[in-house]
């Protein structure tokens, strides 16, 4: 049998923590996530924060909100980038799965039958993509918004007052029915698991270990070299940098 299973096959079959394998229980780990994958999460926790509350300081142009943003964007792009060239829990390939996919999985999910998953399981990995996807709209909103008085995006001069403004209003509003429903959600979750199912989610983004168990999805990431990580960064920083500038004028003057 492959090491990458079908998507439905394992929903149905008991969990891997009632096999009784002597590996786990002495304590053997694997390799789960890798460095840069484990550096964009806690990265873009960080600079989220540094948005939100940046946003209440008393800078007329909002130079650290609109720096933070500028972040959060390039690890969009750096995450869709280390999607297709990161390790193997990393690629959408090995965790983005179909709807029924993920419906199958928490139906099995609420019987406890679901499978073990070293990677994303099929409701993470549509978690992941939801994350991306709303921080990405985020900062786009932003680069469109203006306050009609000093603090503008770099492309709010392109599509008017009246759009820009309404850019912005929404901007401010997606931060709290998007962003933050989605990662509460995602906070819950992770402490289901951690305290329920008894995963070590949150210590696994952490160490990047996972206990050695049966798992649907891998054995062992594998994958996830550190050039290609930053040749990812660097070629993401670069887009981001070249768009605002092609089309918004300076990158650094719209600071």
């Amino acid at each position: 049998m492959s090491e990458q299973r079908s998507a439905y096959k394992p929903y149905s079959q008991p969990p891997a923590e009632h096999s009784g394998k002597t590996s786990s229980a002495k304590g053997d780990v694997v390799r789960a996530w890798d460095l840069p994958t484990r550096l964009f999460k806690w990265s873009l926790v960080a600079l989220i924060l540094v948005a939100w509350v940046s946003s209440g300081f008393n800078d007329p142009d909002m130079t650290v909100h609109k720096a933070a943003g500028y972040g959060v964007l390039v690890l969009v792009v750096y995450r869709a980038l280390w999607g297709v060239f990161g390790s193997s829990t990393a690629r959408f390939s090995g965790f983005v799965r179909s709807p029924p996919a993920v419906w199958t999985y928490l139906k099995a999910l609420r019987l406890n039958r679901a499978g073990r998953y070293l990677g994303h399981n099929p409701a993470g990995g549509l978690m992941v993509i939801g994350l991306i996807v709303v921080c990405g709209v985020q900062v786009l909103l932003g680069m469109f918004s203006s306050d009609g008085v000093t603090a503008s995006g770099p492309f709010a001069g392109l599509v008017g007052d009246t759009v820009s403004s309404w850019a912005a209003s929404i901007h401010a509003a997606w931060f709290y029915f998007a962003i933050l429903a989605l990662a509460g959600l995602h906070i819950v979750a992770n402490f289901y698991y951690q305290f329920v199912k008894r995963e070590n989610l949150i210590g696994a983004m952490i160490t990047g270990r996972k206990r050695r168990e049966a798992y649907v999805d891998h054995k062992e990431a594998t994958g996830g070299s550190l050039p290609v990580a930053a040749v990812c960064l660097l070629t993401a920083f670069g887009l981001v940098y070249g768009t605002v500038t092609l089309f918004g004028g300076s990158f650094f003057a719209s600071i």
